[in-house]
């Protein structure tokens, strides 16, 4: 009776297996024959049961061979000190950080439109359709009744949300989009709770004196905003760009915000020129960034809010320079000096070896030096971490992760 049940199994309700899965429920059929002279009355009462197992290990067996399905990993962080503990046979703190914590794939299966899927716990159920040249149907209705379908086509959308046969639940949203000649793009968004946005851009308003204008319009229920924009390249290599933009609903000048930018190749590097602001309120930026000796040095210098700040940076990387992966970043800026060292390197058998180490010293009321470094050994299949910093207790992090 088993190997009949396997046969038809194998042959009639599951045609869609893949080959190696159904060769394998075959040869398991094969043996539970050889097997039938010497089963019990009861071995015959347990036959469905072990119908089961046989074909989910067999399933198992296949789906274990495509590759990584999930990950398993484990932490545990704290003082040194307490190790001190599972010298005593204490493992409690330690086992509790370390025990497993799988996280699963989604499962799916797909075919001609239909997919069942599972995901984050919940079985799903999806169809998909083509209704024409360029519009596309889609449905996914979930184990606790929850579904949306969806209707895309070239130039509009419409999406649907539901509960069940709630009609009370229901939502939607809608778009459409065009190109209208001598207005420009052209989109309409609406919704159940009638809430719109009408949207028009167009990237090439007009051309005056060698400047390049474009504008955006956008209208919703709590009022018009608008966006004026001129761009143009001037002598030098200098670009110069303008807009100006008022709030949605605020139809005064003075509240509207105005940008302006001015970028230039100067000495082999780059500088900026940024302005901000409304009536009442401004920001300013400069800065120049430049390639010098095989790393990035960037100056930068601000003033907002009544507030002036500046950064010197450089920063480099040594790959190719010293065995590893290297690099260095250091800078000053207005609450002090700082920098930052990280190095990795394979030490052999496997294991790496990372170690980074940053530094800032404050020159303001407190002048105050802060210090952290960290050091980590790891291979493929774990890892552990010393990490100290100024004011602070030493900490030690060992854990693991890896793909089953």
């Amino acid at each position: 009776q088993v190997a009949q049940a396997i046969r038809y199994e194998a042959t009639a309700a599951l045609p869609a297996l893949p080959q190696p899965l159904v060769r394998s429920l075959r040869r398991l059929r094969v043996r539970l024959c050889a097997m039938a002279p010497r089963s019990a009355p009861r071995s015959r009462a347990v036959a469905p049961g072990l119908l089961v197992l046989a074909a989910l290990a067999a399933s198992l067996v296949y789906l274990g061979s495509l590759g990584p399905a999930y990950s398993v990993k484990g932490a545990w962080q704290g003082q040194p000190s307490t190790l001190k503990d599972t010298v005593k046979g204490d493992f409690g703190s330690v086992m509790e950080g370390l025990e497993p914590k799988v996280s699963f794939p989604p499962i799916a299966y797909h075919r001609e439109g239909v997919a069942l899927s599972v995901e984050d716990g919940r079985l799903n159920a999806d169809y998909t359709a083509k209704l024409d040249g360029d519009t596309m149907l889609q449905l996914r209705v979930n184990d606790e009744q929850e579904w949306r379908a969806s209707l895309r086509g070239e130039d509009a959308s419409l999406r649907v949300r539901g509960q069940g046969a709630n009609l009370d639940s229901l939502s939607w949203e809608a778009a459409q989009s065009s190109s209208v000649e001598d207005v420009g793009d052209v989109k309409v968004e609406f919704n159940s709770d009638k809430e719109y946005n009408l949207t028009v851009v167009r990237e090439m308003l007009a051309r005056i004196a060698g400047a390049e204008l474009d504008a955006k319009v956008r209208a919703t229920n709590a009022g018009v905003t608008g966006r004026l924009g001129a761009r143009r390249e001037l002598p030098g290599g200098v670009e110069a760009s303008y807009s100006v933009e008022n709030p949605v609903g605020v139809y005064d000048l003075a509240s509207s915000t105005h940008r302006g930018r001015l970028s230039a190749a100067v000495a082999g590097g780059e500088a900026v020129l940024q302005v901000e602001g409304d009536a009442s309120s401004q920001a300013y930026e400069g800065s120049y960034v430049r390639d010098l000796q095989g790393g990035r040095a960037g100056f930068q210098l601000s003033h907002k809010d009544g507030a002036l700040g500046y950064n010197v940076s450089y920063a480099r990387d040594f790959d190719g320079v010293l065995e590893g992966d290297a690099g260095v970043h250091v800078g000053i800026d207005e609450d002090g000096v700082y920098g930052k060292v990280r190095a990795s390197r394979e030490v052999g058998q496997g294991l790496g070896a990372d170690y980074e180490a940053s530094a800032r010293f404050e020159t303001g009321e407190d002048r105050r030096l802060q210090l952290q470094h960290a050091l980590k050994l790891s291979n493929k299949l774990g890892y552990a971490q010393l990490a100290h910093g100024s004011g602070e207790a030493p900490r030690l992090r060992v854990g693991y992760e890896f793909n089953a």
